[in-house]
């Protein structure tokens, strides 16, 4: 993409121009001031708080002027960063970025999380072989107030650079399309002094190269001496730290202004101004147009593919590449054929074991939901099974107990009573079905204890087909015992006695027990009185039938 957006953060506003940088070659296309202080309707100083704020009215102002919307490039003051110019060892190119962030970490106060940290390599060696770098910091709340700003207008930020190597790529920018002068370039070493009401920057380059730069406050732009003695002053600690290398001109960034005609003046030195817009966005006055130095530096600097600060994309360690690796890569091209083919062949197998995998699964899964669709008449089952295991079967269990009945002179019995035991309403639990009670007359407790042996005998169920099984045989009758009464009324010589026991649930089948006593006999039934009144009703109903009148004959047809 060739269109981008150039942002300044201006000490007093914001200054944007919209453009295209292809080829080597860039071209401003709008340019909007968003000049002032926050009272004079300025976009305020930039902070995470005020970012989104900044970021939305600075869209809308972008719309309004034209600029459709591209990827944007920021450029942040010089009191903004931190420069620090370091010599390291020689070491190998991928690890270089990290060798520069620990020598620039020992030098600076913040710490490495408090900051993003950017470098750009020096031309020429120093002492010893060393290698040379500027290494530039920015706080990282400065950082994140751009991308939110950005975030805010709905553009993508593409870079971040400090506004003195913008300045000297606008500069450059100029020299080669004739805004400037050519013939100081050829020296060598350069100063551009950009400034605005708020302050500026007075930067050095040297074969387009940073070698120097410093911020100019705002205070001291209003004053010319200021202003003077400030350039002197920073050209004197640039020739100390650089002897042999002097300043040979100072550009002016600006248009239509006296300040470069005064700094000739006083300076000795060839003083000349340049446009940065290079003539083009007439519609911007000749007092705003050195302002956008910074934002159309930045546009240079993409043209020539040559932003050497970017916070946004720092240079970061790269891998050392494996000498081994082509040959790597052939042999394992030549074994991914070989794997290829081989799952050619595979496939063939591998497509009837899938189909037949497919069909076992259906066949699951239709088991699977016939079985989830009988789960719920199972539970229902075992909870009839339940209900109908809290049952006692009465008629087996009298039967039983008839058989059981001793015969013996004397014994007989006055009263079977059963009682169901229900389930406790708290815990649902049932021990016991029922309860069995048995109350007898016999003359010796002999017939009482036969009786008792034989319930006893028959409350041990047969053996569970798991041997394992803790529960073991079931219990039929649990607690049989007995009580012992007075003596019997009407019976000279006997005693009650009552039997009684407590009841479990017993499958039909495993009532076994078979009658064996000799029925009663059936002599003189029914009784005498019974069979003459049989009689008597028999001679009235023939003497009604004697007594009844005789039918009637039938007329003859035709009879008066």
């Amino acid at each position: 993409m060739s269109k981008f957006i150039a942002i300044d953060l201006d000490p007093q506003g914001l200054l944007a121009v919209g453009g295209t940088a292809r080829g080597g070659h860039a071209k401003v296309e709008h340019a909007v001031a968003w000049a002032g202080t926050e009272a004079e309707g300025g976009p305020g100083p930039l902070t995470p708080e005020s970012a989104r704020r900044i970021g939305e009215q600075l869209r809308d102002r972008l719309k309004e002027a034209g600029v459709v919307p591209a990827p944007v490039m920021v450029s942040v003051p010089r009191d903004r960063v931190i420069l620090k110019e370091l010599r390291y060892p020689a070491v190998p190119l991928p690890e270089e970025p990290n060798v520069v962030r620990f020598q620039a970490m020992k030098e600076l106060s913040d710490a490495p999380e408090d900051v993003v940290l950017d470098y750009v390599p020096l031309a020429g060696e120093a002492a010893g072989g060393e290698r040379r770098s500027m290494a530039v910091a920015v706080r990282k709340d400065l950082f994140r107030s751009v991308q939110l700003m950005c975030e805010a207008a709905n553009m993508r930020l593409a870079s971040v650079t400090p506004r003195p190597y913008a300045v000297a790529a606008g500069l450059g920018r100029a020299l080669a399309t004739g805004a400037a002068p050519e013939g100081e370039l050829k020296a060598g070493t350069v100063a551009v002094l950009a400034v605005g009401p708020g302050g500026g920057e007075f930067t050095v380059s040297r074969g387009g190269e940073v070698a120097f730069t410093r911020s100019v406050a705002g205070p001291v732009v209003a004053s010319d001496s200021l202003l003077l003695s400030e350039v002197r002053r920073n050209l004197t600690m640039y020739a100390g730290a650089n002897p042999g290398r002097p300043v040979q001109a100072v550009y002016v960034a600006g248009a239509g202004g006296e300040t470069a005609g005064r700094l000739g003046a006083a300076l000795g030195l060839a003083v000349h101004e340049y446009d940065p817009l290079a003539g083009e966005v007439p519609a911007v006055p000749d007092t705003q147009r050195g302002r956008f130095a910074g934002a159309a530096g930045l546009l240079a600097a993409r043209a020539a593919d040559a932003i050497p600060i970017n916070f946004a994309e720092p240079r970061q360690p790269k891998a050392d590449a494996d000498p081994v690796r082509r040959q790597l890569v052939l042999v394992g091209l030549v074994a991914a054929a070989v794997l290829v083919g081989g799952a050619l062949l595979g496939f063939l197998a591998l497509s009837a074991a899938d189909d037949d995998i497919a069909l076992k699964t259906k066949q699951r899964n239709d088991a699977k939901q016939q079985c989830d669709a009988l789960e719920l008449d199972a539970k229902r089952l075992k909870a009839a099974e339940d209900w109908r295991a809290r049952q006692v079967v009465w008629l087996d269990e009298l039967y039983d107990m008839a058989d059981r009945f001793p015969v013996a002179g004397g014994f007989h019995a006055s009263s079977f009573i059963g009682k169901a035991i229900p389930p406790d309403p708290k815990t649902g639990k049932q021990e016991h079905q029922a309860a069995v009670e048995v109350r007898v007359s016999a003359r010796s407790p002999e017939p009482v204890n036969a009786l008792l042996y034989k319930i006893e005998a028959d409350s041990v169920g047969p053996p569970p087909k798991n041997p394992k099984d803790p529960k073991g045989p079931p219990r039929f009758y649990v607690g049989a015992d007995k009580t012992i009464g007075g003596p019997s009324q009407g019976e000279a010589g006997a005693r009650d006695y009552t039997v009684f026991a407590r009841v479990n649930n017993r499958p039909a089948a495993l009532f076994n027990r078979t009658a064996a006593f000799t029925p009663p006999s059936r002599k003189g039934y029914p009784p005498t009185a019974a069979a003459k009144e049989v009689k008597e009703r028999e001679a009235a109903e023939a003497k009604e039938d004697k007594d009844a009148p005789a039918p009637r004959a039938k007329e003859k047809d035709g009879a008066e």
